[in-house]
Formats: structure tokens, sequence, C-alpha cells
């Protein structure tokens, strides 16, 4: 019965207390040959096991909470990169990004590199 109240639902509780500290109690009772003393002893080893569980639970859920958060954090951070990405797209239709004006670059020579004409694009301020 101590197992069935020492599961996943109830540790945490006064329930797994009790059931861990009246087992540990009995089996105490049982290994010391019927003293009081062994079973004082036990049902202090199944409270100290009790609280040890609890610890251990709750440090779980401590680690489940932070590991969502971060990829919470994370999801948000890549839903925004995607929200900007989508901002600087030009609209259908249009070949250059907004607010910016073609300027034709004509044929150079730099550095005895031949750089074929072509068009870039200046961003401008609305």
């Amino acid at each position: 019965m101590a197992i069935g109240l020492a599961g996943c639902g109830t540790v945490g509780g006064a329930a797994s207390d009790l059931g861990l500290a009246g087992a540990g109690g009995a089996i105490g009772y049982e290994v010391s040959d019927h003293r009081i003393g062994g079973a004082a002893a036990g049902a202090a080893a199944g409270y100290i096991a009790s609280k040890v569980a609890q610890s251990e639970v709750k440090r779980s859920d401590t680690e489940a909470e932070k590991r969502g958060f971060d990829r919470a954090l994370n999801q948000a951070v890549k839903q925004q990169y995607w929200i900007i990405q989508n901002q600087q797209r030009a609209p259908a239709g249009d070949s250059r990004p907004a607010n910016q004006v073609p300027v034709q670059v004509p044929e150079t020579t730099v550095n005895g590199v031949l750089r074929n004409a072509t068009v870039a694009y200046v961003p401008i301020e609305p």
C-alpha cells in the first residue's frame, strides 16, 4: 500500500510522508524483532526517503519548466526573425525592395578586373 501512496501523483504531499513513514515503521518493527525503537528508526528512514523523493520531483519539475521556457523563447525568436524577413521582401510584382532607388552602374575596370554594367539599389529615407 505504501508503494501506491508514493506514486508520482502523490509524491510531494502528506500522503507520501505518511505512507513511507508508516511502511518504514512497519519494516523497522519487523526487522528489529518487534522493538519500538526499530519501528521509530524505520519510520524516520521512511519519512526521510519521502522528503528525498519530493525534492527530486521538485527538481525535475523545475528543470522541465526551464526547458519549456527556453524552447518557447527560442520559438519566439524564430518567429520574430521570419516576421522581419517577410517585412523586408518586396511586394509581389515589384522587382526592387521598398524605399530604394535604382542606380545604373556602368561597365568599369577595378584593379584590372572588368566589371559588367549593373543596376544597384540605393536605400532612401522617406
